[in-house]
């Protein structure tokens, strides 16, 4: 392993040495302390797997924090590379995953120690997001916040669903590599429908038919095609998942009424098999899957959400400058030019706007800005990323508000234009990231 310099290690933590990996080797050992915290789960399968086979991952993209005299790891994570695409636009993305300590070295701070290594790596590599799908209530001390949904609920009885053995009209098998152009197809159809998704690409998809079949964290990827229509659809059943029921987290977006009735019947034998007492649907409520569920019956749970930090928030305006000139172009204040300003209330970032483009972002100056949205800075990712309007946001935190709202005169209501621009900048939006291992 390869050791860091960090000076601002103090007498607690001397005793630990902060560290990448280097080699083969170090894969052998994370394995074995992610095993000792986690067994029965195989994390230490899952972790080797990922860091000698999912692609984009390096040596380096691993954190460790090893005791000094005896060289045993103590706290160790992944950096996992993702892209997302937001309305078109790629984003890198940074996963904090396979985040383990071991029990003798908590609540030392070595985390602390950890997460500032990986942010220094957000910014050197210049990483749009970085993501947990952690646990509640441990990750917005290093600055993550929940921004979109992650793992609903939507359980489907068995007894909503039809007997597998009433309808032949389908076939299914389970996919293999040849079936990788369809699947990159079917990727295309999920991410038009999505504001936020995963990007995939044809190395992803070899790796989730092969090496990620591997292990507790793999998945079935079946395919059904129409014995008598040209119809062809996929879907996933992960091995592992919430709740005791039989888990589908990928339908294509397309899917037919009946096609949907067959699935769940498929599902509904696998059940029995797999003594499951239930289907789960683990997608996106506004998917024609879930909302065709729904509506003859599965209830609906809230969802949980993915906990993001955005690195720097005027790079991440700028990247989606394109995606906020769209919108403004489609509204009423297509030809705004001014400024808008965001008060996060201990700093400030001003959108300068030209006749509808955005020119530049900048630091906020010391001069009043007439439109202002006041926020406090941990909803700044779930208001840009859609996952809830600013009035959404307001009915449990009313330290967001347009300026002009509260302090203007209240006879210029028409003339102020904040309210209408981060209505039209700003909006809601549906979102779902598919897993990539």
């Amino acid at each position: 392993m390869k050791a860091i310099k960090n000076e601002e290690i103090d007498s607690m933590h001397s005793k630990y040495r902060i560290s990448r990996a280097e080699s083969p080797d170090d894969a052998r050992k994370l394995g074995h302390h992610f095993d000792k915290i986690f067994l029965p789960e195989e994390v230490g399968t899952f972790a080797e797997t990922i860091f000698s086979h999912l692609p984009g991952m390096k040596n380096e993209r691993w954190f460790i924090a090893a005791e000094d005299e005896t060289g045993e790891i103590a706290s160790a994570f992944a950096l996992i590379p993702w892209t997302w695409e937001m309305a078109g636009t790629k984003l890198k993305v940074a996963e904090m995953g396979i985040v383990g300590t071991g029990e003798g070295h908590r609540n030392k701070g070595l985390m602390r120690l950890l997460s500032r290594e990986f942010d220094a790596t957000l910014e050197e590599e210049g990483f749009d997001l970085a993501v947990v799908q952690g646990i509640p209530g441990f990750y917005c001390r290093f600055g993550y916040h929940y921004s979109i949904p992650l793992e609903p609920h939507i359980d489907i009885p068995l007894h909503l669903v039809p007997d597998s053995d009433d309808d032949d009209s389908y076939e299914f098998r389970l996919a293999e590599t040849g079936d990788i152009p369809f699947l990159l197809e079917e990727d295309e159809r999920y991410r038009r429908s999505n504001f936020l998704s995963v990007f995939r690409d044809e190395a992803k998809w070899e790796y989730l038919l092969t090496f990620g079949q591997r292990t507790e964290c793999g998945s079935e990827f079946w395919i059904m095609e129409g014995r008598e229509t040209e119809e062809k659809y996929y879907f996933r059943i992960p091995r592992q998942g919430f709740g005791a029921g039989l888990k589908v987290s990928e339908i294509s977006e397309s899917i037919s009424d009946d096609g949907l009735i067959s699935l769940l019947a498929f599902c509904k034998k696998k059940c029995a098999e797999r003594n499951k007492p239930y289907i789960r649907l683990n997608l996106a409520i506004g998917s024609i899957a879930a909302k065709t569920a729904i509506s003859f019956g599965a209830s609906k749970g809230r969802p949980y959400a993915w906990q993001i930090k955005i690195p720097d928030k005027k790079r991440f305006l700028i990247k989606i400058a394109p995606i906020l000139e769209t919108r403004l172009k489609e509204s009423s204040l297509a030809s705004f030019s001014g400024i808008l300003r965001l008060d996060f209330y201990r700093e400030q970032i001003d959108l300068i706007w030209s006749q509808g483009r955005l020119e530049s972002v900048t630091s906020g100056g010391e001069e009043e800005c007439s439109n202002t949205l006041f926020l406090s800075e941990d909803l700044f990712s779930a208001l840009v990323l859609g996952h809830r309007t600013w009035r959404e946001l307001q009915r449990v935190r009313p330290d967001i508000f347009p300026a002009m709202l509260y302090v203007g005169s209240g006879t210029d209501g028409a003339s102020d234009k904040t309210i209408r621009l981060i209505d039209v900048l700003f909006p809601a939006e549906r979102s779902w990231i598919y897993e990539q291992y």
